[in-house]
């Protein structure tokens, strides 16, 4: 009873932290998107005052940012939903496809490069993704008093599509599955975390605008 209570009660705190999470990034912002998003990135505008208190908070960042210029660091990351459509675990000698459907919570890292544009709005282009995972799989019935499975592990992937590979803590089993994500930056940009120092991909035009706090 203890047991099938934990798993029920671990099912429903990833619902909520993905609605928690959902919440927050709708949440209010007293400056511009963008501006707002580069701040709290350890950002230190050209103009601040605090500028040569704090210069090496500039360390990973170009003295000045523009506008519609690519830029691209080490790496991205960002808080993830993983969602398993199907599974392959082996139990007993055998390899076992499981049709069943999870849902997760993990973390993401990405290679890619982004743009500020003069929109207020973040474009980011991802390529390669991996990232940590946990994975609660449900049973066929959808019954949420019983997971079918719990997997943590890692993925790898391309775009929306993934690739999870772990271990089946109920199961006691090693586990493959196929699925895709829910990434946090694609629903508020205040979700992307840049890792390693950024820099233009090009050099920006001659004309592009700076970013500049309001």
């Amino acid at each position: 009873m203890f047991v099938s209570r934990f798993k029920c009660g671990l099912f429903y705190s990833i619902l909520g932290f993905f609605a928690f999470q959902t919440y927050v990034g709708y949440g209010q912002e007293t400056n511009s998107p963008i501006v707002n998003y580069l701040l709290k990135s350890g950002y230190v505008f050209p103009t601040s005052e605090t500028e040569l208190k704090t210069r090496d908070c500039l360390s990973q960042w170009p003295d000045t940012l523009y506008y519609n210029t690519k830029y691209k660091s080490r790496l991205m990351g960002s808080a993830t939903v993983p969602i398993s459509f199907s599974s392959l675990e082996f139990t007993s000698g055998n390899y076992i496809v499981s049709p069943t459907i999870g849902l997760g919570v993990g973390y993401t890292w990405f290679l890619g490069d982004f743009i500020f544009n003069d929109d207020d709005k973040m474009t980011i282009d991802p390529t390669f993704f991996f990232g940590v995972i946990g994975i609660a799989g449900l049973e066929n019935n959808f019954s949420f008093n019983k997971l079918a499975s719990f997997a943590t592990g890692g993925f790898v992937g391309f775009g929306a599509f993934t690739l999870f590979g772990g271990y089946d803590i109920i199961n006691k089993t090693p586990s493959v599955g196929l699925g895709g994500r829910i990434d946090f930056f694609t629903i508020s940009q205040k979700y992307l975390r840049v890792f390693g120092k950024v820099h233009e991909v090009r050099r920006h035009k001659r004309f592009a605008q700076a970013i500049t706090p309001e």
